[in-house]
């Protein structure tokens, strides 16, 4: 079973700071582990790990005034993004999988070219897709963003092995998706905000 964890960071408070006092908090709500003994640490490829815990998987995420954290028995990856213009969104959307490109050529209206308009909430909601799994998996933008597809609720890839499935949520201000291996059945009621 993921579960996952959602907080506004308070006033002046280090978002990185609060994403890991975060997933002390629930590590320790929902498997007793102390708070004080929750060492995250980085393995052999740079992504965040329990230490002495290989049975746990976690990530986490932080964007503007908000945290967030997934945990469990499943590798899995989450991303936060804030809605925000990103300057180089039509060169990355070129690098992404073709039914990604596809389905942002459709949401800017049927052409994608200097002179278009960025389509903010639609790039950011794509992107989290992306980089949940990338999390997931452990290999941040070493992997080439045309090697899988992130469009549907299974991440559509040959990099690794398992099914991946994806939800993702839009919020008021923000997008936020989760990639996670092997439950068909994404169990999300456990949601905390």
């Amino acid at each position: 079973m993921v579960e996952i964890r959602l907080i506004r960071t308070k006033e002046g408070e280090n978002p990185s700071v609060a994403a890991r006092r975060l997933l002390a908090s629930a590590l320790e709500t929902a498997y007793g582990i102390p708070a004080a003994s929750c060492l995250v640490e980085k393995d052999e490829k740079g992504k965040p790990c329990l230490a002495g815990r290989p049975d746990l998987h976690i990530s986490i995420s932080h964007s503007g005034p908000y945290a967030t954290c997934a945990f469990g028995d499943k590798p899995v990856g989450i991303d936060i993004e804030m809605w925000r213009t990103h300057p180089k969104w039509q060169r990355i959307v070129d690098k992404m999988h073709p039914r990604e490109r596809e389905a942002m050529t459709r949401l800017c209206g049927g052409t994608i070219s200097r002179d278009t308009a960025e389509p903010v909430r639609q790039f950011c909601d794509l992107w989290v897709r992306k980089e949940s799994f990338l999390k997931a998996v452990g290999e941040g933008l070493r992997l080439s963003l045309d090697a899988f597809d992130t469009t549907g609720n299974m991440v559509s890839q040959d990099l690794r092995e398992g099914r991946w499935y994806i939800k993702s949520w839009q919020l008021p201000e923000e997008a936020l998706s989760v990639a996670v291996c092997g439950q068909e059945e994404l169990d999300f009621s456990r949601l905390v905000w």
